[in-house]
């Protein structure tokens, strides 16, 4: 049965006309303004669940359908929502003119035009309602519009099925290029990262450019504590809530991810189910939401591996739907009982993040641990000056018993290089199995050999890989092994004694960072 349809000739831009000339020069990016059409469809999709369920066999699907022409300079976003109705057209047209229900994604009233002007001089929206038997068109030249100050615009109506129903925006004369290559890989990634929620809802499906889009939910760490390394392992992720003096609430999740990865970490801030801040994270760019006060500087431990999701749907939002606006001092606050409340008990995310140490394996690693000792190496071919006779200084230094199979070991093939006369080969080993030699140096007729441990305590303290620097105890190792074998050559005493003894020491407390 189709609804009672009032005719609908126009619909008035006032006071927009001068707004929509400004919209070009706003400071969008492509993901963002993009996203402001998805928002529509999904309101659309939200506000009238119970209408299309009844429609769609008992179940409300949307599918928004986001296509690009870059040859022919053409975007369209296509869904099957409940399309815009008659009590609505005025309305939705008119720049700045919010919704009655502002309770949802399209509060402000602004986001498809502004959107739609910054990406194209022209764009044409075509829409029918469920239920009702018309079908609308609304064209925007912005040129046109504003060079004659027009005030209203023409609707162009036709006949539609009452059953029929969703809104087409196709986007032409662009503004900006239409997306392709890795543009494009980005809008995907923002997308599936801002709309997360909504794509786990199986009713919900966004194609863009011919892929639907898809979210795969963090891994997280299960490990025991580290202060207790025998102890049952547990999974560090933990729920999160924080309540302002404002009365404000922010509720939501915290982890640690089972492997560091900094891309990725970071917090998302979701309003209203979307991500309006941090979206960077998942799809892997800078921007996620990452402040120093609880992440650290620089490529901390807490900035690899801390990951979450937090609903402020009662803080405000920009207009744009990409940030925050807080009260006065109020983020300050929120960062402060954010970080407390992340290391509270029973799962301090923060010191657990600062203290777990677990050998990170794969080619990645192997890679960057290759390319440290080809550095290594260039540095100790390099002519060692002539050291001053050390006398009775000098202490007897030796090899210790050959090691267990180790797991893995990054070797440059079988080259040797000449240092100091003798033909060296320096190993990086990652053998978990053996915690008692953080150095050897072996023997093998005129040769030797000096393998590190990446495995032993005192590397995974102070050289852990990623987020800190193996070199500077790699070349450490390298030194302490050169000396022993210059001790060995000029017939000091005991030569095994003091590499042996370097292990010994090494297997208590000095190998170990103190606990943060």
């Amino acid at each position: 049965m189709s609804l009672q349809v009032e005719q609908v000739k126009q619909v008035e831009v006032r006071p927009g006309v001068g707004m929509l000339a400004l919209f070009p020069s706003m400071n969008y990016r492509a993901w963002y303004a993009i996203g402001e059409f998805v928002d529509n469809s999904l309101q659309s999709w939200r506000a009238n669940q119970d209408r299309l369920a009844l429609a769609g066999g008992g179940v409300a699907r949307l599918n928004i359908d986001i296509e690009i022409d870059r040859s022919g300079g053409r975007i369209s976003v296509a869904d099957n929502a409940a399309g815009i109705y008659t009590e609505d057209i005025g309305r939705a047209f008119t720049p700045a003119a919010p919704p009655a229900d502002a309770s949802g994604l399209s509060q402000f009233g602004i986001g498809m035009k502004s959107a739609a002007s910054w990406y194209a001089k022209h764009f044409v929206v075509t829409t029918t309602a469920l239920g009702e038997d018309v079908r609308r068109e609304v064209t925007f030249d912005i040129p046109t519009i504003v060079e004659e100050k027009s005030d209203h615009i023409a609707v162009v109506t036709t006949p539609a099925r009452a059953e029929e129903h969703g809104t087409t925006l196709v986007l032409t004369d662009l503004n900006q290029p239409a997306p392709t290559g890795r543009t494009l890989g980005k809008i995907r990634d923002y997308l599936s990262s801002i709309y997360r929620r909504f794509i786990a809802d199986e009713r919900v499906e966004i194609v863009v450019a011919g892929r639907k889009l898809t979210y795969s939910a963090p891994e997280f760490l299960v490990a025991p504590r580290w202060s207790t390394p025998d102890a049952p392992p547990e999974m560090w992720r933990k729920d999160v809530s924080i309540v302002l003096d404002s009365g404000r609430m922010i509720m939501g999740w915290a982890g640690l991810f089972a492997k560091g990865d900094t891309a990725a970490a970071g917090f998302a801030l979701l309003y209203r189910d979307k991500v309006v801040q941090g979206a960077g994270g998942a799809a892997r760019d800078s921007d996620g939401y990452k402040p120093a006060r609880v992440f650290g500087r620089g490529n901390s431990f807490e900035s690899q591996r801390l990951v979450g999701e937090l609903d402020v749907s009662q803080v405000k939002v920009t207009h744009t739907k990409d940030s925050l606006v807080w009260h006065d001092e109020e983020e300050d606050e929120f960062l402060e009982k954010l970080g407390q409340a992340l290391d509270a008990e029973p799962l301090p995310l923060l010191k657990m993040a600062r203290n777990h140490r677990t050998t990170e394996r794969g080619r990645g690693i192997q890679s960057t641990v290759r390319g440290i000792v080809e550095q290594v190496v260039q540095a100790v071919v390099q002519p060692i000056p002539e050291a001053a006779d050390p006398g009775d200084e000098t202490e007897t230094i030796g090899a210790a018993p050959a090691s267990p199979p180790v797991a893995e070991s990054v070797m440059l093939g079988d080259t040797e290089w000449e240092v100091l006369g003798e033909r060296l080969t320096i190993s990086v080993i990652d053998n978990p199995a053996d915690k008692n030699h953080w150095i050897r140096v072996l023997q093998e007729d005129s040769a030797w050999t000096v393998t590190v441990n990446r495995s032993h305590t005192f590397t995974q303290s102070f050289a852990y890989l990623p987020g800190m620097d193996l070199e500077p105890v790699l070349r450490l190792a390298v030194a302490i092994a050169l000396a022993q074998i210059k001790a060995e050559r000029s017939g000091a005493r005991e030569p095994r004694y003091l590499i042996a003894e370097l292990n010994r020491i090494l297997t208590g407390p000095l190998a170990k960072r103190a606990t943060a």
